[in-house]
């Protein structure tokens, strides 16, 4: 394997040190040690379909890659950040390579040359402005080599881990890389440890890099304790660890404890090897029989050391660590900016649900404006009865009532956006990017609105709906009401109202103390509630505001809804 990974990087920007561990026992600790402490980053290579496992049924593989990939990134500026102050670290990246000890070195061999003469190919070309062209025998020789290496597989498989390992190098100009070596995720982490004690460093704390909420701050607080001779631990949410941090002089017998949790082994640590792809159908029990945390945190007692015991948190395993992260993006400035969380928010699914009753033409215009999205959102119509669709959209049928209409069709929604949109509605240009835009500040929003047509007063009705979502905190279903689906269904979707279903869902937000957002670009909607002449219109305003009014102050909902359809 250390031969395999050798070749691999001589492609790379810096040569790789060998891990010496397992084949150099009796010089474990035959280096003076120093003050010099070391940051042991454990991670998979971020390769597409080999990590993140747990993530690619909802995202894909290409997806659970990216969010890896994010991951690594914030981990990258972190380690920047930290080391302007905190010199005297070095960073060692353990990684497990996906394919590379799978294959023979004579493949590797060939694979390594073939690598080097194209790069060279390339650099040529780009230096003297010469543009390659391909005849259609090379094309067809190409595709030739290309299913022989399918069939092959091994080559295709280890470029892919070429390509990473130039991407990380270039992610970690200052770290040493090294591959992980032992036979189970728990010998691994040992031999991370005894190979930067035998470098000479004194405290080394080891992480893996899926922990979005690392900072610098506590960084700096567990190299300070490590300096005064404290070990480490973090918890995680999952009841394993995200960090563990070692002095030189803890002994092999204890290090040996430390890292043999039972025979069960496929807990949290797993995780951290493979950048949390996935336990084992049995993980929660094991996690019985074993709980990781508890046993290390006993067997780090047991060394005589004081240890530092550092917050618990939440590592991105699955959905439900996503939707987690997702939910707190809108509070948290650190996590709207990182990559993470810009990640998750580009990946997220939405949902557009239209409620529809009687809608006639009005239907084939939305079915018609919504067609160059069917592969970027999920299109729901929530039928309420007397509708004629084209049949290339779901249509699911509800109750009739609008309230019941978006509830029943939420429930069917599998996005993690859900987005409300009245069928009379005309959307901006760029509206899904808009939505996961809003949704970074605020964790729920709508549109701005004007109508069609427009005149002097229905230009001054939207400005007022506009500016009533800042002012009175209240949306309205005409500006395209979107939310995340943990947020709806904490709130308990729309309430079961005839009528002014959405002012209560604003109402209870408020009540709440959820923030709510106004998007930039404008939604355009239908004026046909508001029929006839300025001052007919002008009547029908103040008359909506007095049932609004008079719902405030508590009565009858059945009688305010009559009165609603006498009006229009």
């Amino acid at each position: 394997m250390r031969n395999k990974v050798n070749k691999i990087f001589q492609v790379s920007l810096a040569p790789l040190v060998k891990n010496k561990i397992l084949h150099a026992p009796k010089a474990l600790f035959a280096k003076n040690q120093t003050s010099k402490q070391a940051l042991i980053l454990f991670t998979r290579l971020p390769v597409a379909g080999k990590t993140k496992t747990r993530l690619i049924p909802y995202l894909q593989e290409k997806g659970a890659r990216d969010i890896h990939l994010a991951l690594l990134k914030d981990f990258a500026k972190l380690y920047r950040n930290f080391h302007r102050k905190e010199k005297e670290v070095k960073l060692f990246l353990f990684f497990s390579p996906a394919n590379l000890d799978k294959v023979d070195n004579d493949i590797i061999d060939e694979v390594y040359k073939s690598v080097l003469e194209q790069e060279k190919k390339e650099s040529d070309q780009k230096k003297w402005g010469i543009k390659e062209e391909i005849t259609e025998e090379e094309k067809d020789g190409i595709k030739e080599g290309e299913k022989k290496d399918i069939k092959e597989g091994s080559k295709e498989e280890i470029k892919k881990d070429i390509a990473e390992i130039k991407m990380l190098r270039k992610l970690f100009l200052d770290a040493e890389f090294v591959p992980q070596e032992g036979e189970d995720i728990f010998r691994k982490m040992e031999n991370a440890f005894l190979y930067t004690f035998q470098e000479g460093y004194s405290f080394s704390y080891l992480v893996g890099a899926d922990i979005p909420f690392l900072t610098t701050d506590s960084f700096y607080k567990v190299f300070s304790e490590g300096r005064k001779g404290k070990n480490a631990l973090g918890e995680s949410l999952d009841g394993g660890y995200y960090g563990i941090g070692l002095q030189s002089r803890v002994e092999k017998s204890d290090l040996d404890k430390i890292f043999s949790p039972g025979k069960k082994r496929n807990g949290r640590k797993e995780n951290m090897e493979q950048n949390s792809i996935g336990k084992s159908e049995s993980a929660e029990t094991e996690k019985q029989e074993v709980d990781i945390f508890e046993y290390t945190k006993t067997a780090l007692y047991a060394t005589g050391l004081p240890l530092l015991l550092l917050k618990k948190r939440r590592d991105i395993d699955d959905r439900e660590d996503i939707a987690a992260y997702r939910q707190l993006i809108p509070y948290n400035k650190a996590l709207q900016s990182s990559y993470i969380g810009k990640e998750i928010l580009r990946q997220s699914k939405i949902s557009i649900i239209i409620p529809c009753y009687k809608e006639g033409d009005t239907l084939s215009n939305m079915e018609e404006q919504l067609r160059p999205y069917k592969k970027q959102a999920e299109i729901l119509f929530a039928d309420g009865g007397e509708n004629h669709f084209s049949g290339e959209y779901k249509v699911v049928p509800c109750p009739k009532g609008r309230s019941k209409q978006m509830n029943t069709a939420a429930k069917v929604a599998s996005g993690d956006i859900l987005f409300f949109l009245h069928c009379d509605s005309i959307l901006p240009k760029g509206f899904l990017e808009e939505i996961r835009e809003a949704l970074r500040k605020t964790p729920v929003a709508c549109f701005g609105i004007r109508f069609k047509p427009s005149s002097p007063l229905m230009t001054i009705c939207s400005f007022i709906s506009n500016h009533r979502v800042y002012d009175r905190k209240v949306m309205f279903g005409d500006q395209g009401i979107f939310l995340g689906r943990e947020l709806f269904f904490q709130m308990g979707g729309f309430p079961d109202l005839p009528l002014m279903e959405d002012y209560q869902f604003s109402l209870n937000l408020k009540s709440r103390g959820i923030p709510m957002g106004l998007c930039k670009k404008r939604l355009i909607t239908s004026e046909r509630r508001f029929s006839g002449s300025f001052f007919h219109k002008l009547l029908i305003m103040w008359k909506m505001n007095r049932l609004r009014a008079r719902y405030r102050k508590g009565e009858d909902i059945d009688a305010l809804a009559k009165e609603y359809r006498d009006i229009r």
